[in-house]
Parts: structure tokens; sequence; C-alpha cells
């Protein structure tokens, strides 16, 4: 940690409205504790602890669409991979995908990441990520709507944006893939 110069540390104290003391140790001369910061609205913020979870590949739309086959098969990646180090304990299955279009606004933006787990199962409102009778996956809001005549759960997934429809398992086919565990927002300039 820097530690400003003797010489400038008058001048500070007194541009904060404290005491040098109190820039050098946090305590005001003959206290026991760390006095009360003097400026308004000085603690705001803590110090973050961040748990490491395991680290997880960055995959494209295709390949979370086909992330089950891939790992069945134990197939390796072609050493182009992007890893990212999930923030949240992880199962060993796990992946990352950077979001792309509109369907998911305002809570997620396109060049958001969200991390998966597919060893997780979905529950009411969480965001999932799915195949969608196509090759690529999709990235909606779960909703389960119930047992069809045939003992199988009937889902909706539900995107964001109301200028585009919700999804139903009971009209085409929808495979979960996992549910997001980590969404990650990267602010745009």
């Amino acid at each position: 940690m820097n530690q400003p110069k003797g010489r400038y540390l008058n001048d500070l104290a007194a541009a904060l409205g404290v005491s040098v003391d109190w820039l050098l140790t946090g305590k005001e001369e003959g206290s026991m504790g760390v006095s009360e910061p003097p400026l308004p609205g000085y603690r705001n913020v803590e110090p973050a602890v961040i748990p490491q979870g395991g680290r997880v590949p960055i995959l494209s739309y295709v390949q979370a669409g086909n992330w089950r086959e891939i790992c069945e098969q134990a197939t390796g990646f072609d050493g182009n991979v992007e890893y990212v180090t999930a923030s949240v304990d992880i199962g060993p299955r796990g992946f990352g995908l950077w979001l792309r279009g509109n369907s998911m606004t305002p809570q997620f933006n396109e060049g958001d990441l969200v991390i998966v787990d597919p060893d997780e199962q979905p529950r009411p409102g969480d965001f999932v990520v799915a195949k969608n009778g196509s090759e690529e996956a999709t990235f909606k809001k779960y909703r389960p709507r119930g047992i069809d005549e045939n003992g199988q759960e009937v889902f909706e997934l539900v995107p964001l944006n109301d200028d585009y429809p919700p999804m139903h398992s009971d009209r085409q086919h929808i495979e979960i893939i996992g549910v997001m565990v980590e969404h990650r927002i990267f602010r745009k300039r």
C-alpha cells in the first residue's frame, strides 16, 4: 500500500477534514478503535472476497447446443478455446456463453457472459440454455407449466423482451442443457 509522504500529509488531512493520525492508522490519537470516517457516504463499499470456482470453457452457440454429446464423447477442443474462472462452485461440465441478440433485454444484453452448469436442475424462474430443435443453443427464462398426459414435464422458455415469442415444450422439441449460475455484465463504451 502506498503511504503519502510526510510533506503532503498535513495538506491531505486538511483537505479531507481528518487528522494525520487518522490518515495513517484509521484511528484518532488516543482512541482504542477505528474512528468513524468524517465524510458522508465514505463507507458505501466493502472489500469483496470473490470465491474461485472451476475453470470453464467459453463455447459458441453450436458447441453449447451439442455440449452433452461433446462431454459424453470426451471430445477435446482444438486449442482455440477461451477459458474463464467461475466465481461459484460449478460441476465439471460447466461452460460459459457470450450472449448475442436482444431477446433477453433489458436484464441481459449482447456481449454479457453467462456461466452455465449442466448438472443443475432448473427451477421456476431460472435462466437456462436449451437446444431448440436446431443445432444451436438459446438462452431464456424457464417457466414450468405442468405435466402432460404422458407424464412428461411441459414448460416454456420465455424471452424477457416482449417482441419475441415464448417457446413451448409441448409444441416443439426443447432440451434443457444447463442452468445459468453466474451472469457477468461488461460495461460498454
